[in-house]
């Protein structure tokens, strides 16, 4: 009986040892790949959400307001890739008045630990660009570029879900902001009017205390200061 069951437990074994190999089984110490590209929707949420914070809470101040009231984000980006190809980042432009003049740039890889990562007027300040040239190309009339920068490397697995975190934190805001938004009846693909503006202000405020929260969260669970 005794060299029944070492029998039945080598034959169990053999057939485990057989499925990882083949790939049937994944081994527990294998890391799972992770789709780490960022949606465009989601990045447009990013972006619509960065230009809101730029010019509609209070310390902004009243040239920020003037520059940017009554402009939307386009929700067609220019993708900037890595030297493989891969999205890097997203440029969305932002409008007033049928014309770009400014942008917002978002990570297009999770990995990178951040949703916005600049905004400016990158080059397109007074060149009275038409917004239906907008299509996921330079609305300047040049060509995207081929390479914007270098892959994002492959991280240790602490490292790889410490950006993932700081990343989702980040997102996470910029999509309740939204998704409240929404909620109250306010459309941000449209110019916001007086009352829609206090409403976001509030939203904004309310949602930056819990990113705020949450981004301690992710300290505590990393042991860093960020």
């Amino acid at each position: 009986m005794h060299s029944r069951t070492i029998s039945s437990l080598a034959s169990a074994l053999l057939i485990v040892t057989c499925a990882v190999t083949c790939g049937c089984v994944a081994p527990e110490d294998e890391p799972v790949a992770v789709n780490t590209t960022v949606p465009v929707e989601r990045g447009w949420n990013q972006a619509a959400v960065a230009l809101l914070e730029t010019y509609v809470l209070g310390g902004a101040g009243q040239e920020p307001y003037e520059r940017f009231n009554g402009s939307v984000v386009s929700p067609d980006p220019l993708i900037l890739p890595d030297s493989d190809g891969h999205p890097l980042y997203y440029r969305y432009f932002v409008q007033k008045d049928g014309e770009i003049f400014y942008a917002v740039q978002v990570s297009a890889n999770k990995l990178l630990g951040k949703t916005v990562t600049q905004i400016g007027d990158f080059g397109y300040l007074g060149r009275n660009a038409s917004t239906n040239l907008v299509n996921g190309s330079d609305p300047s009339g040049g060509k995207s570029p081929t390479a914007y920068g270098t892959p994002v490397p492959s991280y240790d697995e602490e490292y790889t879900h410490l950006m993932l975190d700081c990343w989702d934190v980040e997102d996470t805001y910029a999509q309740n902001v939204v998704r409240n938004a929404e909620n109250a009846g306010i459309n941000l693909s449209r110019p916001l009017s007086g009352d829609d503006q206090e409403l976001i202000r509030e939203i904004l405020w309310e949602n930056i205390r819990l990113r705020e929260e949450r981004m301690r969260e992710v300290e505590d669970k990393h042991h860093v200061e960020l």
